[in-house]
Order: structure tokens, then C-alpha cells, then sequence
């Protein structure tokens, strides 16, 4: 990592402390107190390095095609492996809540992926989308939020419900986003002629107007 800057060392480091969230929530079964603020602590922390990393980057003008490419796979994948986490251990009581917001949070990521990709292939530049960050922080706080249920007690009650409300919140935001992007990045779906089939129409006009010329003669 001595060929990387800051804010990537920053990035590759987030991408590292998701193995051991998902191994301290295994844990938690053993130690079970201790074990589940650790697993809420660390997660809470490695979501924070996601603006830090940005903001370094920006501030300090240290912006790399690598640090670019990273960001958003680190950002995914704290956020799914926080879904995931919610959903298995079973952090919100209210039926399906859990569920749906999951698969909808899973879907958009998978269908801004693939709309990405698309704009690779045809080298398409896509608008900035300033909901995205908004969507980002609040799914991770309400993540953040839900990770302390299984301390249990009056503590665990409110936090579920806070957490709850906080996730139905990211969820709306996580449609409104990608509802946005997609519509902000509209002219990617155009149907754009390769430069021969344009030729091809331009001469073929030429060919209609010259007949009708000497049919007018």
C-alpha cells in the first residue's frame, strides 16, 4: 500500500474491516455484550472513513482513477454486508421490514451497477447525483443504529425502533436517488447510429432528391 495516497490507503482499509464486522457479529453468540458493541462500534467507525477518505481527496486535490474505482465498491460493500447482517440476525421484530427494505436497497445497487457499466461501454460521462451521498449516510446509520439491538433490554427495544425508522428513510431515499439517476442520465438509453448507417441515410437522401429533381425535369 506504499504506492497508495491517503484518502486510498483510507478506502482499501474500509474494505478490510468488513471481514472482521461480519466476524465479531459471528462472535457475538460467545461474548455476547461486548462483542455487539464492538460490531456496531467498528461498523459505525468504517462507514465514517467513507467521507473522510472524500473529503481528504477533494481538499488536498490527492483525486486518482484508483481512489475513484474503489470508493464506490467500499461503499457497497459496507452497506450490503450491513443489510445482510440486519436481515440474518433478525434486528427488526416488525414482519418483512427487514426484507423489503433489503431487497429494495440490493436492487437499486445492482441496477446503478449495471447503468454504470452501460456508460462505460459507450463512454458516457453521468451527472453527479448529490441524493446518492444523502441515501449512502442515512442507510448506514440506520445499519450503525440497528447493530446495537442485540445488546438487548430497554436499550435494544428503542434503538430497533429508531433504527427501523431510520432504515425506512434510507429506503425511500435509495428509490427517490436511483429514480433520479436514472432520469438525470436519460440520454445514455438514446438510440445513437453508427457513423456508416449516418452516411448511408445522408446518401440515400441525396439519391430521393436527385430522382425527384429529374422527375420534376
Amino acid at each position: 500500500m506504499s504506492k497508495l495516497n491517503l484518502p486510498t490507503k483510507i478506502t482499501v482499509t474500509r474494505i478490510f474491516a468488513i471481514p472482521l464486522i461480519v466476524v465479531l457479529y459471528v462472535l457475538q453468540c460467545e461474548v455476547h455484550n461486548l462483542i455487539c458493541i464492538a460490531t456496531a462500534l467498528l461498523y459505525i467507525i468504517t462507514s465514517a472513513t467513507d467521507f473522510v477518505d472524500g473529503h481528504i481527496a477533494r481538499k488536498y486535490n490527492l483525486v486518482t482513477d484508483l481512489g475513484k474505482f474503489l470508493d464506490p465498491i467500499a461503499d457497497k460493500v459496507v452497506v450490503l454486508t450491513g443489510v445482510f447482517i440486519i436481515a440474518d440476525g433478525g434486528m427488526i421484530t416488525v414482519p418483512y421490514v427487514a426484507m423489503i427494505c433489503g431487497v429494495i436497497i440490493v436492487a437499486r445497487e445492482l441496477i446503478i451497477g449495471l447503468l454504470r457499466q452501460i456508460a462505460a461501454i459507450k463512454n458516457f460521462v453521468l451527472a453527479a447525483d448529490g441524493l446518492g451521498k444523502a441515501k449512502t449516510a442515512t442507510t448506514m446509520t440506520a445499519i450503525g443504529t440497528l447493530l446495537f439491538v442485540p445488546c438487548g433490554g430497554t436499550f435494544g427495544a428503542v434503538v430497533m425502533w429508531l433504527g427501523m425508522a431510520e432504515l425506512i428513510v434510507a429506503t425511500v431515499l435509495t428509490v427517490w436517488s436511483g429514480v433520479h439517476y436514472v432520469v438525470a442520465n436519460k440520454a445514455l438509453f438514446a438510440e445513437n447510429k453508427p457513423p456508416s448507417q449516418d452516411k448511408a441515410d445522408e446518401v440515400s437522401s441525396d439519391d430521393n432528391e436527385s430522382s425527384a429533381d429529374k422527375e420534376e425535369k
